[in-house]
């Protein structure tokens, strides 16, 4: 049967249950002294109390300093704690200084207030300080310890007080060590936790990208490539099929099997997300005038004008004016055939402006189609805008056509680490 594992908990949820009571003592005072350090008048609080123990303690006790004298030292070694959070190593040297005073000089002067502030610098040596520092701080404390004892000056308490004082700066420095390993530990945990979330979260979405890929792949993929086969047969199941039906149905293949092709690429970003979109050529503007030539050859008046000095953009930028432009010809080529088509790029010095319109076609749509038309096309564009913090509108003119545009922050490609 196997033992069972201590459980680790944050330095303020106390000690775990199986620890024995010394050790338990211990890590509930560090865990209250670090919840009420963690509160913003905390250190502040816990000064107030001890510089005002140290100083009322003074008139009862009698040592080689003067009351006021012994009451300066008591200030020093207990109210920097109150800024020991901003200015951690002035603090703490001001009150091992202070207290080393006591130790080389005058113990019989030093009073408990005094003692539990010495305590707690120490303690907060490894935790507030840099590696180096907390060495130097404790060392020099360890030194001022060894001086009282081997020469008093003055200080009439017994050899075993140096012993002991030696021994609680290792307990304090032990303590103050303890408590950040804890927290280390903690931010650990935490981190390896999130680690892991982000882990099954990216599982769980790769799963759900696959099964979409197989959907894409054995029920779109198919239905566009039975298209593609059909319409390159059909001139040859056709007899005396004009020139002009032979040419529609050889656009017809050639569209098909370019719509296979991007579903491609579609489905290898979906299966593996990061490598396929890198790896692929992705459309950009200047591929605009193969898209527009299609849409001539299938009877589109379709024109593209071109404002402002042209220049590099980043890649993300060029690919969301493409598909704008993209689904916006093709959405009025399906509910505004015979119209006029207008394609109009604005290079600004941050932006680039992308704006489609289209006049009135034959036959008519209704103004429900002119209004919001069919599928998810436009939503898609707007929300690739928004992803650029860019902003888009969609809607009629207003003398029955319709207008799509864009603007796009657009910085020169590489300006703020895109790759172009």
């Amino acid at each position: 049967m196997g033992s069972a594992v201590p459980r680790l908990t944050d330095p303020a949820e106390g000690a775990a249950p199986d620890t024995s009571w010394p050790g338990s003592l211990m890590e509930r005072a560090l865990a209250l002294l670090a919840a009420d350090y963690r509160r913003p008048t905390g250190p502040v609080i816990v000064a107030v109390v001890l510089a005002l123990a140290a100083v009322f303690t003074q008139h009862s006790m009698d040592g080689p300093f003067s009351h006021g004298l012994a009451a300066v030292l008591g200030l020093l070694a207990t109210a920097p704690i109150a800024v020991i959070r901003r200015f951690p190593a002035t603090a703490i040297g001001i009150v091992l200084t202070a207290s080393a005073m006591f130790v080389v000089f005058g113990r019989l002067s030093w009073s408990i207030a005094a003692v539990a502030g010495w305590l707690i610098a120490l303690a907060a040596c490894p935790l507030m300080l840099r590696r180096g520092q907390a060495i130097v701080a404790v060392t020099a404390t360890e030194v001022a310890v060894l001086v009282a004892a081997f020469a008093p000056s003055g200080s009439t308490t017994p050899w075993d007080a140096s012993a002991a004082e030696a021994l609680a700066v290792i307990a304090a420095w032990g303590a103050g060590e303890m408590l950040r390993a804890r927290r280390q530990s903690a931010i650990d945990q935490a981190a390896a936790a999130a680690q892991l979330r982000h882990l099954s979260e990216r599982d769980a979405a790769a799963r759900e990208r696959a099964s979409i890929a197989r959907e894409l792949h054995d029920v779109v993929a198919h239905h566009v490539s039975m298209i593609a086969v059909r319409a390159a047969t059909a001139p040859y199941a056709i007899a005396e099929l004009p020139g002009p039906g032979r040419a529609a149905f050889a656009e017809i293949a050639d569209e098909a099997r370019t719509a296979l092709t991007e579903l491609r690429v579609v489905l290898g970003v979906l299966r593996a997300p990061g490598g396929g979109s890198e790896t692929a050529p992705q459309p950009r503007l200047a591929d605009l005038d193969c898209l527009l030539s299609r849409m001539t050859r299938a009877g589109t008046d379709v024109a593209l004008s071109v404002t402002g000095p042209q220049r590099p953009l980043p890649a993300s930028v060029e690919l969301c004016g493409y598909r704008i432009a993209q689904e916006a010809l093709t959405n009025a080529g399906r509910h505004a055939p015979g119209g006029r088509v207008r394609v109009e790029l604005g290079y600004q010095q941050a932006a680039l402006s992308v704006r489609v319109s289209n006049t009135r076609g034959s036959p008519l749509p209704d103004p429900g189609q002119l209004a919001a038309p069919a599928g998810y096309g436009l939503t898609g564009l707007r929300e690739r805008a928004e992803m650029l913090r860019g902003e888009f509108r969609a809607g009629p003119d207003g003398h029955g056509g319709f207008v799509v545009a864009a603007l796009l922050p657009a910085a020169p490609a590489g300006a703020a680490g895109e790759p172009a």
